[in-house]
C-alpha cells in the first residue's frame, strides 16, 4: 500500500511541476528564505503547509508551568502523565504512540535509542523563545518521517545586554529560580541561562488501599516518595552566520510506589533515577543569491542511573543498581534554492551514530547485552510550487528516504494550500510515514523487558483537511482553525506482558484514528481568549482479542479555555482564568480499565510595579479536583483510587526582575 501511495505522490510532483513551469507567464512570490529550526515567524503558513500551533512561554512567565503543562494548550496533543507532576511524562499527537513524536531543541533531536520516548519534564522552558507543534504534514527540515508529528523547541537568541531573574515558590515544597544574562561577545552576542526547580510532591489525597468494598479503611494521607529536583544551564553564541550552543541538565527524582497498598506514611524509601544530559552543537548558515544553505554538527551525552535498595519490599527480585550511558554524534546539511520563478526547493541530509553502554545487575543477573550501536540517516526533498499567478494556491510535495542499520524506507507527502481571500484559507495534506524500532524496543533492559531483534519498522498513512478564518483589525485580532484528521497505522510496536515477570515489544499493532481539532485565538481590546478542543476516535484494529477496543491514553474529548484581561493604566495588571477538561481515558489495550473524566480550574493575577519588575500570584486546580479522580473497571467493580494520584490545588507566587 505504501509503495503505491509513494508512486502516486511522485507522479503528482512531476505532473504539477511541469504543468506550472509550462503555463506560468509571470513570476510569483515564493518563500524568501529557508525557515530553519531557529526561525521566529508569526505566520504559521511560512513554517509549514500543514497544521502548526505556536506557543510562546514568555506569555505564561511566572505561572510556574513546565513543558507538559504548556503543551496542554495544543489541540490534538495529549500529555500522558504516567506518575504525576514532575514524573515521567510524554506526548501523544493525534493518537500516536509517544515514540512516534520527535522532539527537537534548537535543532538537536532529543529522541535517543535507549529511551522509549522523550520525557518532557526533563526539558526546561525558562529560556525558551517559542514552541512549535507540527501535526500531520512535517516539513523536510525535520529529519525522519515522524508519524506522530514534531515538537520543535527554540530557545531564546542572544539579544541586547541585560539580565532577568525569576524567583518562585508554591505549596508542597515547590521552589523555582531562573537567571538569564545577555551580552555582546566578539562579533556576535552571548546568552547564559540557568534554572532550578524542586518539589516534594507530598500532597494530600484519599487512599482506599485497593479495598473499595471496605470504605472504612480509606483515609486522607500524604503522597510519599514523590520528590524531584531539576537543574539546567544553557550557553549560546551567534553572529550573522555562526551559532554555537551548549546545554546541560540534571533530573533527580524518586519513583513513587503505586498508591494501592504501598503508599503508606511508614513506607520504605523508593527507587531513585538520576539523569544527566549534555549537548553541544555548532552550525553555520550562508546565503548566495537564490541559494541558502547551512550545516550543523552536534554531540549528545546522557547518563541515567537507577538505584533501588528496597525493591524486595514491593515483591520484586532484590536490589537493583544500573547505569545507562548514551553518546550520539550527528551531522546535518540543509538548504533551499529558488528554482526558476515558481519553485522553491528545500532539502535535508543527515547522519547520526549512537552508542549505548549498560552496566549493572540487570545485565549480570539476567544475561543482558552491555553495548549497542545504532547508525541512521535521512535524505529529504520538498518543493513549494505556486499554481496561480498571485501565489494564493500552492502545492507542496515531499519525498523522504530514511535508513537505519542498513535498512531503508521511503515515504512521501503532499499538501495543497488555497487562500481564497484575506479571511479564508483551506489546506489538504496527506502522506505515508514510518519509524524504525529503537534500541530499547529491540534489546530491552536486561531485566523485565526481553529483547526482540526481529522487530520491523512501523508504517502508516495520515491525512487532514483544515479551514482557517481570520480577521485582523486595529482593535481586534481573531483566528479560528477547524481540522478533520485521520491516520491508519500498521506494525505498531507495542509492549505486551508475556508472563507475570517478563514483557516484550512486538509488531502486532494496527490502529485507525479519526478526529477533529479546533483552535481559536482572539484578542479584542483588553481581552485575550484561547480555546483549543479535540474529539478523537482511536480504535485498535489488531486482529485479536483487542479488535475495536479503544486505544489507551487517548481520551475521546479534551479541551482548554483560557481568558485573560488587562486593566489599570498602561495595562500594568492582568487577570486570567484557565479551564482544562479531560474526558474518560482508558489505561489498557482491552478497554477494561478506565480513568474518570475531570476538569481543573486555574486563576491568577499579574501586576507590574515598573517595566522591570512583576509579581505573579495564582492557584492551580482551584477546586482540588485532581486528587479525587478515580479509576474503575468498565464491566464490574466500584471506582477506586488511581495507581498514581494527581496533585490538586496548589497556590504559587513568582517575582520577576529584568535589570
Amino acid at each position: 500500500m505504501n509503495k503505491r501511495i509513494t508512486l502516486l505522490l511522485l507522479s503528482l510532483l512531476f505532473i504539477f511541476s511541469n504543468r506550472y513551469v509550462s503555463y506560468a507567464d509571470e513570476p510569483v512570490k515564493l518563500p524568501g528564505e529557508t525557515v530553519t529550526a531557529s526561525a521566529d515567524r508569526e505566520d504559521t503558513s511560512l513554517l509549514s503547509p500543514g497544521t502548526v500551533t505556536v506557543v510562546k512561554p514568555e506569555q505564561l512567565k511566572g505561572e510556574q508551568k513546565n513543558l507538559p503543562e504548556i503543551l496542554k494548550r495544543v489541540p490534538g496533543l495529549h500529555v500522558i502523565e504516567a506518575k504525576g507532576r514532575g514524573a515521567y511524562t510524554v506526548a501523544s499527537v493525534r493518537g500516536s504512540t509517544a515514540a512516534e513524536v520527535s522532539v527537537f531543541v534548537d535543532g538537536v533531536l532529543m529522541n535517543i535509542g535507549s529511551e522509549a520516548a522523550v520525557d518532557l519534564t526533563t526539558i526546561p522552558v525558562e529560556n525558551v523563545e517559542r514552541i512549535e507543534v507540527y501535526r500531520g504534514y512535517v516539513p523536510a527540515r525535520f529529519a525522519g518521517a515522524s508519524m506522530g508529528g514534531v515538537i520543535n523547541i527554540i530557545t531564546k537568541k542572544p539579544k541586547k545586554s541585560g539580565q532577568s531573574l525569576e524567583l518562585g515558590a508554591g505549596e508542597y515544597g515547590l521552589l523555582k529560580a531562573s537567571l538569564s544574562y545577555n551580552a555582546p561577545l566578539g562579533r556576535g552576542k552571548f546568552l547564559f541561562g540557568s534554572s532550578f526547580e524542586q518539589n516534594d510532591g507530598d500532597f494530600k489525597y484519599l487512599n482506599d488501599y485497593n479495598m473499595p468494598y471496605t470504605p472504612s479503611v480509606a483515609y486522607e494521607t500524604d503522597r510519599q516518595n514523590n520528590w524531584y529536583r531539576n537543574a539546567d544551564v544553557l550557553l549560546k553564541w551567534n553572529d550573522d552566520h555562526w551559532q554555537v550552543r551548549g546545554g546541560w541538565k540534571r533530573n533527580d527524582r524518586e519513583l513513587p510506589y503505586v498508591a494501592s497498598g504501598f503508599d503508606r506514611p511508614n513506607s520504605l524509601k523508593g527507587a531513585t533515577m538520576l539523569t544527566d544530559q549534555a549537548d553541544f552543537s555548532v552550525g553555520r548558515r550562508q546565503k548566495n543569491g537564490s541559494f541558502e544553505w547551512g550545516f550543523r554538527a552536534e554531540y549528545l551525552h546522557q547518563s541515567k542511573k537507577y538505584d533501588n535498595d528496597n525493591n524486595a519490599a514491593t515483591g520484586a527480585w532484590g536490589e537493583q543498581h544500573n547505569k545507562f550511558v548514551t553518546n550520539r554524534y550527528a551531522f546535518a546539511l540543509d538548504g533551499s534554492y529558488a528554482l526558476g520563478k515558481n519553485n522553491f526547493l528545500e532539502f535535508l541530509g543527515d547522519y547520526s551514530k549512537e552508542d549505548l553502554d549498560v552496566n549493572g545487575d540487570v545485565v549480570t543477573r539476567f544475561g543482558g547485552i552491555t553495548n549497542f550501536t545504532r547508525e541512521a540517516g535521512d535524505l529529504q526533498l520538498q518543493d513549494t510550487i505556486n499554481l496561480d499567478k498571485n501565489g494564493s494556491f500552492t502545492l507542496v510535495p515531499i519525498i523522504r528516504g530514511n535508513w537505519w542499520a542498513g535498512t531503508g524506507k521511503f515515504s512521501a507527502g503532499l499538501a495543497l494550500n488555497k487562500e481564497f481571500n484575506s479571511h479564508w484559507n483551506l489546506k489538504v495534506t496527506g502522506g505515508t510515514y514510518n519509524r524504525s524500532p529503537n534500541l530499547y524496543e529491540l534489546y530491552g533492559d536486561g531485566a523485565f523487558v526481553l529483547s526482540n531483534p526481529k522487530l520491523d519498522w512501523e508504517t502508516g498513512t495520515q491525512w487532514d483537511l483544515s479551514a482557517t478564518w481570520k480577521n485582523h483589525g486595529s482593535k481586534s485580532d481573531v483566528s479560528a482553525t477547524l481540522t478533520y484528521f485521520g491516520r491508519s497505522s500498521d506494525n505498531l510496536i507495542e509492549f505486551v506482558m508475556i508472563n507475570p515477570r517478563y514483557g516484550k515489544y512486538f509488531n502486532i499493532g494496527k490502529a485507525d484514528i479519526n478526529g477533529i481539532e479546533l483552535e481559536t485565538l482572539a484578542r479584542i481590546n483588553k481581552w485575550d481568549i484561547h480555546l483549543s478542543a479535540t474529539w478523537m476516535d482511536a480504535k485498535n484494529k489488531s486482529d485479536d482479542y483487542r479488535k475495536d477496543a479503544p486505544l489507551p491514553n487517548r481520551p475521546e474529548y479534551e479541551a482548554l479555555l483560557r481568558i485573560s484581561r488587562n486593566f489599570l493604566k498602561d495595562d500594568a495588571a492582568s487577570a486570567f482564568v484557565e479551564l482544562h477538561y479531560t474526558g474518560e481515558n482508558y489505561y489498557d489495550y482491552t478497554g477494561a480499565i478506565k480513568m474518570d473524566n475531570y476538569m481543573t480550574t486555574g486563576i491568577g493575577l499579574k501586576y507590574s510595579f515598573s517595566k522591570h519588575t512583576k509579581l505573579v500570584l495564582g492557584v492551580n486546580d482551584l477546586f482540588n479536583e485532581s486528587p479525587d479522580v478515580k479509576m474503575f473497571t468498565v464491566l464490574n467493580g466500584p471506582s477506586r483510587t488511581m495507581w498514581y494520584p494527581m496533585q490538586g490545588r496548589t497556590f504559587y507566587a513568582s517575582f520577576i526582575w529584568d535589570f
